[in-house]
């Protein structure tokens, strides 16, 4: 039977631990909704998960594992219309507004509910946003459920309510390394994405509203191939064509992940130099180290409808739903 416990930790503070009849653990955090740690049952258990030794180490970093939002990516020149009517969002990242700005989503300290079921636990976290926060209209209620099963999957699940129309996009920015080690950099992993194209960044890493096939590119992961050296930071239209949307394999072939979304995209997102050496809780960061996997609408989305429509409004409630299935 799956459980759900409350612990406390000295360095990770109040923590929520979810084991399945397998022994998976799956350790999450209110402090930005975060997921912490994600063992498995192989060897000693392999926490795939990359993440800092310490809570504080969380929050300086602010997006390790955290959930993000309102609105995950950048919104460029810091401004988006709504029916007409501009609204001006934070300055975090050289004119443009980085994961809902200063104090986004993941700054807050979640309120949670726990739950067991036959063939699976989790928790729901909760949080309010008053009318203005960060330059966002309405006052909306986000919730995040994770959900552990016996199946090996965690899933998670994305809600939100507003009284005025506003933005939403959320994603989670967690970071992987299946060798269970971020000293040991993600070269030799095997990656294939579901995606025909990408869309299109500027230098700022904003989006043009065009789309680029990904044949002949770095971007190719339509057959599986070792990711080697590369580095992004770059949304994949998903084409939603398989049972799975994405999957990444481990060097030594004991650990296969698999991603399915509902949402149009992910950003791919791959540590470089500016993180190695970050006091990770399996040693200094290596370069290369680790990947972010963000399943979510397509950056820019609030300029360019062809990408679809991220805005919230009140006769229509978010939801949304991430799956991640560990193949042993």
């Amino acid at each position: 039977m799956t459980s759900v416990k409350q612990l406390t930790s000295d360095t990770m503070g109040t923590i929520y631990e979810l084991t399945n009849e397998s022994g998976t653990i799956v350790r999450v955090s209110p402090e930005g909704a975060r997921l912490l740690d994600w063992v498995i049952p192989i060897e000693e258990g392999r926490d795939i998960v990359a993440g800092y030794d310490s809570i504080q180490g969380h929050i300086d970093a602010r997006y390790y594992g955290a959930t993000i939002g309102p609105v995950a990516g950048r919104i460029a020149g810091t401004r988006f219309v709504i029916d007409g009517t501009e609204y001006q969002t934070e300055d975090n990242d050289d004119g443009n507004t980085l994961h809902g700005g200063f104090k986004g989503l993941d700054t807050d300290t979640w309120l949670a509910e726990t739950f067991e079921e036959a063939n699976s636990a989790g928790v729901i976290f909760t949080t309010n946003r008053t009318d203005g926060t960060g330059g966002f209209p309405g006052n909306v209620r986000y919730q995040v459920t994770y959900t552990l099963s016996n199946d090996h999957e965690l899933s998670i699940a994305y809600d939100a309510v507003t009284d005025q129309a506003t933005l939403f996009n959320p994603t989670n920015h967690g970071y992987f390394n299946l060798t269970g080690d971020t000293q040991q950099a993600i070269d030799g992993h095997l990656v294939q994405i579901n995606a025909q194209h990408v869309a299109e960044t500027n230098e700022d890493v904003t989006t043009t509203g065009e789309k680029t096939a990904v044949t002949g590119t770095k971007f190719d992961f339509t057959n599986e191939r070792e990711i080697g050296d590369t580095l992004l930071d770059d949304p994949f239209l998903l084409d939603h064509d398989q049972a799975w949307d994405l999957q990444v394999t481990s060097p030594d072939q004991k650990v296969r992940l698999t991603v399915t979304t509902d949402r149009p995209a992910v950003v791919i997102y791959t540590t470089g130099t500016g993180e190695v050496g970050a006091a990770m809780k399996t040693g200094p960061m290596a370069n290369h180290g680790a990947m972010a996997i963000e399943t979510q609408g397509v950056p820019g989305t609030e300029k360019y409808s062809q990408f679809g429509d991220i805005s919230l409004r009140p006769d229509t409630p978010f939801h949304s739903v991430t799956t991640y299935r560990v193949h042993l």
